[in-house]
This record gives structure tokens, C-alpha cells and sequence, in this order.
């Protein structure tokens, strides 16, 4: 029995180491797969903040072409109806200021004989104005005339 005995606990003896190594085996293999697992989880998260990364640019991008499709063709047309309104304003002033000349000027012809009634007389059609028969001559020929 002592062989059996001796056997026995060699066989035991044995089975623990194998077990110890199986142990030390599976404990090692499941470490390297959870090592790989965290490396690919890793690289899948790099991968994935770099997909959002992108698309977050993309969509500023787009949101900036998207702004500035509706910014330009406004500031255009404010440019437009300010250049439009100041061009006018100018116009209208120039105009105002022709005809405020053209008064003077009326004024001024007006008082040197500018409703004086003009024709052309004559089959030479000679320039000629019509004369106040009832006013005074004066000296060299010269007389009043008419509406003056």
C-alpha cells in the first residue's frame, strides 16, 4: 500500500502542478486577450473621436456656408439700397440746386425785360418785340417795350 500510497500522492502531487500550470496558462492567455480587447477598444474609440471630430467639422463648415449664403446676398442688397438711396439723395440735390439756380436766373432776366414778347416779323423772319406805343421816346431812337 505504500506504493499505492506513494503513487497516490506523487499522482496528486503532479495533478496540481498541471493544474498550477493550466492556471497559470489560462490566467496568462485571458491577460493577452484583455490586452488586445483594451488595444482594440482604444483604437475604436481613436477611430470613433475621429469620425465625430470630422463630422463636427464638416457641419460647422456647413453651417458657415450656410450663414454666409444668407450674410452676402443681405450685406449686398444693404450696400445696393445704401449706394441707390445716397446716388438719389445726391441727384435730388443737384436738381434743387439747378433749380434754384434757374430761379435766380428767371429772376434776373425778368428784370431786364425777359417778358418782353418776342417774335420773328417779316419774310427775312428778322427778330423783332412788340413796343409800348403809349410810353415816352427817349433819345437815340429808344423806346419801351411792351410788358416791361
Amino acid at each position: 500500500m505504500s506504493d499505492i500510497s506513494r503513487m497516490a500522492a506523487a499522482f496528486e502531487e503532479k495533478s496540481k502542478q498541471q493544474a498550477e500550470s493550466t492556471e497559470q496558462a489560462v490566467k496568462h492567455a485571458f491577460e493577452k486577450h484583455e490586452n488586445a480587447l483594451l488595444l482594440a477598444l482604444n483604437e475604436s474609440e481613436q477611430r470613433t473621436s475621429a469620425a465625430i471630430a470630422a463630422q463636427h467639422q464638416r457641419l460647422r463648415q456647413t453651417a458657415l456656408k450656410s450663414w454666409m449664403a444668407i450674410v452676402i446676398p443681405v450685406s449686398l442688397m444693404f450696400l445696393l439700397g445704401t449706394s441707390a438711396i445716397m446716388t438719389m439723395g445726391w441727384y435730388i440735390d443737384h436738381q434743387v440746386n439747378e433749380i434754384l439756380n434757374n430761379r435766380t436766373t428767371l429772376e434776373m432776366l425778368h428784370e431786364r425785360g425777359g417778358s418782353a414778347d418776342l417774335n420773328h416779323c417779316g419774310e427775312d423772319r428778322r427778330l423783332c418785340v412788340k413796343i409800348d406805343e403809349s410810353a415816352q421816346h427817349y433819345q437815340g431812337g429808344y423806346r419801351i417795350m411792351e410788358g416791361y
